[in-house]
Parts: structure tokens; sequence; C-alpha cells
């Protein structure tokens, strides 16, 4: 009785240790996030091309690439077409460029964030600060998207992983062609995205608009340091 208990106990263990090992499918990357300095000088009141040229600045002096800003920006246009800080979801509560919601707490985790920095959270400074954050380690999922986000010369695939990992607008009933079929984020394969098709196809229109055009160096109106 004794050996048969202890043969069934070392197969157990054997079993748990299989188990512990065996990956996942979803993977948290640990990053030091960075901090960026945005000023932004003017803003109020201007043409929804200008934001979107601010925003597209910004996000390159960042360190991201045009595609990868491009794809980034195509979930702007759909989540706030205005490219308005302040817009709230009034069914949800989302808020913001990106609508960041109390899943997880991240609109919470905005705020705060803010408050530590001096920032004004409904802000382009405060927003795109937060994001870029996030993207370098502040959310161990949105992280992911980084290294992509930064060296990728394709829209099509910056926006699609963008809407998987950041902005997780998980289960449109919709139609197939917001379906998730990317690879950073195997654990969200199949899911269906709240309108990716038109996102993907927002991030293929800037970046038809802004690679050939590309003075991320020379907007005045835009310093950023990083720490």
């Amino acid at each position: 009785m004794v050996i048969l208990t202890a043969a069934v106990a070392a197969v157990l263990i054997i079993i748990a240790i299989i188990i512990v090992t065996i990956p996942s499918g979803k993977q948290e990357i640990r990053k030091e996030p960075r901090i960026i300095n945005l000023t932004i000088d003017a803003l109020d009141d201007l043409p929804l091309e200008e934001k979107e040229k601010i925003v597209y600045d910004s996000l390159r002096k960042a360190g991201y690439s045009p595609a990868g800003v491009c794809g980034m920006m195509g979930s702007i246009a759909v989540e706030s077409p205005e490219y308005d800080p302040v817009v709230i979801n009034k069914a949800s509560g989302a808020f913001g460029l990106f609508q960041w919601t109390m899943v997880g707490e991240r609109q919470q985790k905005l705020k705060d964030f803010c408050r530590t920095n001096a920032l004004n959270w409904g802000s382009f400074e405060g927003q795109l600060t937060f994001a870029v954050y996030e993207l370098t380690g502040g959310d161990p999922i949105a992280c992911r998207l980084d290294d992509l986000l930064r060296n990728t010369d394709d829209a099509y695939t910056a926006a699609a992983e963008f809407t998987a990992g950041f902005e997780r607008c998980i289960d449109d009933p919709g139609k197939a062609a917001d379906t998730y079929t990317g690879s950073l984020y195997p654990e969200f394969y199949g899911q269906r995205y709240q309108g990716m098709a038109k996102r993907i196809n927002k991030a293929m229109n800037y970046y038809e608009r802004f690679k050939d055009s590309d003075t991320e160096a020379e907007d005045p109106e835009i310093n950023i340091t990083i720490e």
C-alpha cells in the first residue's frame, strides 16, 4: 500500500509539472515602461486633418514607424472620429481617443497616471503619453505591440494587431472580415472585433496619405523627450 501510494503521488507530481509547463497561448511580457514628455502647442478648434497630423507627428516622434502610427490611428478614427479626447460613449462609459473603459481598470489607470505625472487626462498630451506608457510596458498585453509598431512597414497588420491587443473590442457578432487572424495574440485568434475591417481601411488610407510626406522631425508645434 505504501509503495502504491508513493507511485500514485509520483505520477500526480509529473502530471502537475506537465500542466504547469505547457504554454497557455496567453503570453505576458514584462518591460520597463517609458514616459515621454510631450508638449503640443496648438490644438484648440483645429480642423480634423490638422489634429490627425499632430497625432501622427507626435507618435512618430515617440519612435513608431509610419505604418505603425497609421495602424494606431485607424482605431482612433473609429473610436473618436473627430479626434475628441474628451468624447464619452454613453452606453459603455468609454473615454477618450482610444475609448479606454473600466475593463481591467484601464480608464482609472489613465486618470491615475495623468495625476501622478501632472497631465490632463482629457488632453492629447495626457492620452498619447499614457498610450505610449501602456505600449512600452505599462500594460502587459498592449506591450507586445511595441516592437511591431516601431518597425513595421505594414499598416494593415499594425491596425489588426492594435485592434486585438490594445483596443480589445472583442465579441463583435459582425462580418467575417472583422475576425482576428494575426500572430501576436494567439489567445485571441478567431475572435471577432468591432469594426476591425473599418479600422484597417482607415489605417491604410492614413498610410497612403502620410508615407510619402513624413515630417516627424520637423513639426515645430510638437516637442517631445523620452525618459
